[in-house]
């Protein structure tokens, strides 16, 4: 597995997957509309322009051509001083394991850059896939609330 920054060339994979209906209900319930997207895609080159382990990834693995584009990772800090990771995989790779591999390669890149102790993840509660690959990845659910959006949300959490 390979993560590399998104660069303003890459809006063409970064709008394949939010604009992939299986995989924006399952993480957002519902795509992103192309204003939201396109905010969105500036918010991330604008957090990828800084140094550092933080920001938003494409993420490759090895395929029978050379790489495939699987989807995204990212590495933020959030406003309770912890880093957050986000992932989000096109479903043609989901249940190959790719998401727990990735977790994890977030959760290395964390600890190496010592900016925090505490990682932590937001998943929809309907989302089984996700709550998977956190448990698996050693993440404890911390607690269950209703997000900005009025939609239920889970947050978990993992000490380093």
């Amino acid at each position: 597995m390979r993560l590399e920054r998104f660069g303003k060339d890459d809006q063409a994979l970064y709008e394949a997957l939010v604009f992939n209906e299986e995989a924006m209900r399952k993480n957002y319930g519902r795509t992103f509309t192309k204003a939201e997207a396109e905010l969105l895609f500036s918010v991330m080159l604008e957090a990828n322009a800084a140094d550092g382990v933080t920001g938003f990834y494409k993420v490759f693995v090895p395929a029978a051509d050379g790489e495939a584009y699987i989807g995204m990772g990212a590495l933020n800090p959030n406003d309770d001083g912890a880093l957050e990771i986000e992932y989000m995989l096109l479903p043609e790779y989901w249940n190959r394991r790719y998401g727990t591999a990735l977790a994890e390669t977030l959760l290395r890149m964390a600890k190496a850059s010592g900016l925090s102790r505490t990682v932590e993840a937001i998943t929809d509660p309907d989302n089984t896939f996700s709550k998977r690959i956190l448990q698996n990845a050693g993440f404890a659910l911390v607690k269950r609330y209703t997000n900005d959006d009025g939609e239920p949300a889970e947050l978990y959490r993992k000490e380093l």
